[in-house]
């Protein structure tokens, strides 16, 4: 992974494989403005003969703004192909944590009929990694009202196939700082 890029480049203008670690290939890029600066997240893969089984990983760069200064990595997470595969990365760029400075929501696809997977939060504007939740059958996603993340997920009752979750639980997470979330809302709606 380069420690970091030199040129006192806009975000679009940055060249985003001199992002990510020589000899991969880029799969995945997002803008974010943050109360710290200009940001990219890069997702990447290392090539080669199957793209089931490929070594995986995602950085987030930091322009603090300063003229002259570099971009730097802030974060940044790799996927081995044989300790922990995933299928593929993608992100969304918004504010979570309620500070008015974009995040990003990242998903780490491991696959399976429940499209099971990590989500991780980035606060990029200080460099922490700040929400992780490995789930099956779950979606989550930026909240607007309130600031946070929407969480939907299957419920299932005892004997419900697959298929056929008896419930939808849709719950708003807010940020407490400190890596810490509390539930702001709940509902279950019965299918």
């Amino acid at each position: 992974m380069p420690t970091a890029y030199p040129s006192d480049l806009p975000a679009g203008d940055v060249p985003v494989d001199g992002l990510v670690p020589r000899g991969d290939e880029v799969i995945g890029t997002w803008y974010a403005r943050t109360s710290a600066g200009d940001a990219i997240v890069v997702s990447w893969q290392r090539p080669g003969p199957d793209l089931f089984r490929a070594d995986r990983g995602i950085a987030v760069w930091l322009h603090r703004g300063d003229p002259g200064s570099p971009w730097q990595p802030v974060d940044a997470v790799a996927f081995g192909a044989k300790r922990d595969p995933v299928l593929g990365l993608t992100a969304v760029i918004g504010d979570v944590t309620g500070d008015a400075s974009e995040d990003a929501v990242v998903f780490a696809e491991t696959g399976g009929s429940g499209a099971c997977g990590t989500y991780f939060v980035f606060d990029i504007a200080n460099g922490a990694r700040v929400f992780k939740r490995n789930v099956c059958d779950t979606s989550i996603a930026p909240s607007t009202d309130p600031v946070g993340l929407v969480v939907t997920e299957a419920v299932f009752a005892p004997g419900d196939p697959h298929c056929c979750p008896s419930a939808t639980r849709t719950s708003v997470l807010t940020y407490a700082g400190a890596g810490g979330w509390t539930t702001s809302s709940e509902t279950t709606t019965r299918a």
